[in-house]
C-alpha cells in the first residue's frame, strides 16, 4: 500500500507542478505599475517555494540518484538567485518565467523518448534539465516507462495465460480494460496501473517495443484524453496510421499521439488502438539504431 500511496501522490503532485506553472505565467496586466510587478515577482517566489515542496517528495518517493536528488535542491536555490537579480523589471520576470520556468528544449525530449522505456531503457539523468518544466517532464517519464513501479503495486486481478495484470487500486474504467483485452494479443506482458479519480496507465510490451498509454478523464464529462509513447517506430506506414498521432518518417525513432474518446467507448478504444501499433514483426526496414530486448 505505500507504494500505492507514492504512485498516488506522484500523479496529484504531477498536477499540481502543471497547475503552478500555468497559473504563475506572465500576464500583462503585471506590467501596469510598481505594485503589479511586485505582485508578480512574490508570485514567482511563491511558486518556486510550491514547486520545490512537490519535486522534493517526489524524488524522494521514488528511486532517483543521490545525485538528482542534490541536483533538484540546489537548481531551485540557483533559480531563486536568478530571480531575485529580476528585482521589479516585467521584461527580466518575463525572460525568468521562460527560462527557468516553462521552456522545453527538442534536444531534451528527443533524449528522454531515446532513454526512457519500459523493459531496458537507460533513463535520463535530472542534471539534463534546465527548466522547472524540463525536470517534471524527465521525471514523469521516469516513472510512468518503468515496468517496475507497475509491479511494485497491489496486484488486484490477473490473467497469467494472457500475461495481462491489473495493479493498484479498484476502478471502474481499467476494470473495464483489463476484461476488454483479448487473449490473442502478441504482447508477453499488459501491465494495468489503476489508481484513484479514474486515472489508468498502461504499459504493453512488444507493440512498438513497450507501447505507455495514459488516461485521463475530464473534469465533469465522461469524455476521456488518451495519450500515449510508442518508444520504437516498426512500420512507417501503420504508426501514421493511427488515431492522433504525430505523424513519423523512416528516420523517426520514437513518436507520441493524444485521442479524445468517450466512456462508453474507450475499452473498445483502447483494445483497437494497441492492435494497430506496429510490433518487431511488422518491420519494414533495418532501423538505424538497436534496442536489445
Amino acid at each position: 500500500m505505500e507504494n500505492l500511496d507514492r504512485m498516488e501522490k506522484f500523479f496529484k503532485y504531477d498536477i499540481e507542478i502543471k497547475n503552478i506553472l500555468y497559473k504563475s505565467a506572465p500576464k500583462e496586466e503585471y506590467r501596469y505599475d510598481r505594485d503589479s510587478k511586485i505582485e508578480y515577482s512574490n508570485l514567482l517566489f511563491t511558486s518556486i517555494n510550491d514547486i520545490d515542496f512537490y519535486l522534493k517528495n517526489i524524488v524522494n518517493n521514488f528511486d532517483f540518484s543521490q545525485d538528482d536528488k542534490k541536483y533538484v535542491k540546489d537548481f531551485i536555490q540557483s533559480i531563486k538567485v536568478e530571480l531575485i537579480k529580476c528585482g521589479f523589471d516585467y521584461n527580466k520576470l518575463e525572460k525568468f518565467y521562460n527560462i527557468c520556468f516553462s521552456d522545453m528544449r527538442e534536444e531534451l525530449v528527443n533524449e528522454v523518448a531515446n532513454n526512457c522505456y519500459g523493459y531496458g531503457g537507460m533513463g535520463v539523468s535530472l542534471s539534463r534539465a534546465k527548466s522547472i518544466n524540463e525536470l517534471l517532464h524527465v521525471i514523469h517519464q521516469t516513472i510512468i516507462n518503468n515496468e517496475n513501479n507497475y509491479e511494485s503495486l497491489p496486484i488486484i486481478d490477473e490473467r497469467k495465460e494472457d500475461g495481462i495484470t491489473l495493479y493498484g487500486k479498484e476502478n471502474e474504467i481499467a476494470r473495464s480494460i483489463f476484461k476488454a483485452f483479448p487473449s490473442d494479443l502478441i504482447s508477453t506482458f499488459i501491465n494495468i496501473m489503476s489508481l484513484s479519480n479514474d486515472k489508468v496507465v498502461i504499459m504493453v510490451r512488444d507493440y512498438g517495443y513497450a507501447l505507455v498509454i495514459e488516461l485521463d478523464k475530464e473534469k465533469d464529462s465522461d469524455k476521456y484524453y488518451v495519450r500515449y509513447f510508442i518508444p520504437k517506430i516498426c512500420n512507417v506506414d501503420m504508426v501514421n496510421a493511427l488515431k492522433g498521432v504525430n505523424k513519423v518518417d523512416k528516420n523517426s525513432r520514437y513518436t507520441v499521439g493524444i485521442f479524445e474518446t468517450s466512456l462508453d467507448k474507450l475499452p473498445f478504444e483502447i483494445v483497437d488502438f494497441v492492435r494497430k501499433v506496429p510490433t518487431d514483426d511488422d518491420l519494414e526496414i533495418i532501423q538505424k539504431y538497436n534496442r536489445t530486448k
